[in-house]
């Protein structure tokens, strides 16, 4: 007999894990959490596509930007891919032009067929219609991390910049700050 509250007990700790089912919400509402995530996500692509949008408005010259790797210096898991891919595709709705090296050999096949006189001459790509980016986009995430009474404090912060490459001057460069708290969890067996 005293094993059936040993059971009940356990029983009541593993059910509502195996309860299963998946929820799905609005990354757009998502409060935040101790590790980066959609807040931070959603935050930093809101301020940085208003500034540089503003930015390159005022320029009023045709920007052709290629995306460069984010870095992640932070003490965090972070996909930074996942952060520049929602830039580009917020920027792409303000009518802000990309280029994709990674198509660029691909591309160049198709001139050279077209030159080769095999393909249509119609729908055939001709010499010099590819575009050289004018722009880079690269930037990093930075953290400092800290104790203070009992909790980890976290200081983030995102800087991207855009290089021009015809003086390789720093054209365009703003930063998006997080500060989190958040408790420590101890537990134990």
């Amino acid at each position: 007999m005293k094993s059936l509250p040993v059971v009940l007990i356990a029983l009541a700790l593993i059910l509502p894990g195996c309860g299963g089912g998946t929820q799905y919400k609005d990354p757009a509402k998502d409060k935040g959490s101790a590790q980066w995530g959609p807040k931070e996500i959603k935050d930093t692509v809101s301020k940085m596509v208003k500034s540089m949008h503003v930015y390159l408005k005022e320029e009023k010259k045709a920007a052709y930007i290629e995306v460069k790797k984010i870095k992640n210096l932070s003490s965090e898991q972070i996909d930074t891919g996942m952060l520049a891919n929602e830039l580009v595709n917020n920027l792409i709705k303000l009518r802000i032009k990309f280029i994709d090296p990674s198509f660029t050999k691909d591309m160049m096949a198709e001139i050279e067929k077209g030159m080769s006189g095999m393909i249509d001459p119609d729908s055939a790509i001709p010499m010099g219609q590819l575009k050289s980016p004018n722009f880079y986009l690269a930037g990093d995430v930075n953290d400092n991390v800290r104790n203070v009474s009992g909790k980890n404090v976290q200081y983030i912060v995102v800087t991207l910049k855009l290089i021009e490459l015809r003086t390789g001057m720093l054209q365009w460069q703003d930063q998006k700050e997080f500060l989190k708290s958040s408790s420590k969890t101890n537990v134990g067996w």
